[in-house]
């Protein structure tokens, strides 16, 4: 049996009790799975993990957990032809708007007068649009269009706003919930991204089941 509506649908499945997906706290994954257990209808817990395949491998070992990918993921393939992995939902979900973030107003405007290396640290999948977002008139007044930039592609954009506030980068692509959850400030117009969501589960534990 399957559930199905205009954006979403999804294989019946036995009990399942958690959502893997990327983190840290304040991530769009995190975000995308509140969306999914709202769709499902169910308490399911969220687990955040550093990477996709570290959640994989959770959902592998764990038959009351599926595993959830954003489709603009770089290497979202891997987990379509796993034979072990078996994509079982899909849904439309636009994450909060993203914004160019930084941890001080003056100490970044300060750093760019003095013509210092700028580290901004985004997300592999909308970096092509890290340059509007770095040209926007909102940033106009740092000058940051033209300083010298350092790009830092990182795990997740929450990964990134936290690479912020620990001082190791300066400025981050991050979406409004990481920016609020650490207390950033946006220095940029907002950059509003639609996509899709691939939702796996083991595919050992559905034959199982199928046998049984």
């Amino acid at each position: 049996m399957m559930f199905k509506t205009d954006n979403f649908w999804i294989s019946n499945l036995p009990e399942i009790s958690s959502i893997a997906t990327i983190g840290p706290e304040g991530a769009s994954s995190q975000s995308a799975a509140k969306y999914l257990r709202n769709l499902i209808r169910k308490p399911l817990d969220i687990l955040l993990f550093d990477t996709f395949e570290l959640a994989s491998n959770y959902m592998g070992k764990n038959e009351s957990c599926i595993l959830l990918v954003t489709n603009a993921y770089q290497r979202v393939d891997n987990f379509y032809m796993d034979k072990k992995i078996l994509l079982i939902g899909s849904f439309f979900y636009s994450p909060p708007d993203y914004y160019l973030g930084c941890k001080n107003y003056l100490a970044l405007k300060k750093k760019i007068a003095e013509q210092q290396t700028i580290k901004i640290a985004t997300y592999y999948a909308p970096l092509s649009r890290l340059e509007s977002l770095i040209r926007s008139p909102k940033n106009r007044i740092f000058g940051i269009s033209d300083a010298y930039l350092e790009i830092e592609i990182i795990n997740s954009t929450s990964h990134g706003a936290r690479l912020v506030v620990n001082g190791n980068v300066d400025c981050c692509l991050a979406n409004s919930d990481a920016i609020k959850h650490y207390g950033l400030t946006a220095i940029s117009h907002p950059l509003h991204i639609e996509m899709t969501w691939g939702v796996f589960f083991n595919n050992q534990f559905i034959k199982r089941t199928l046998h049984n």
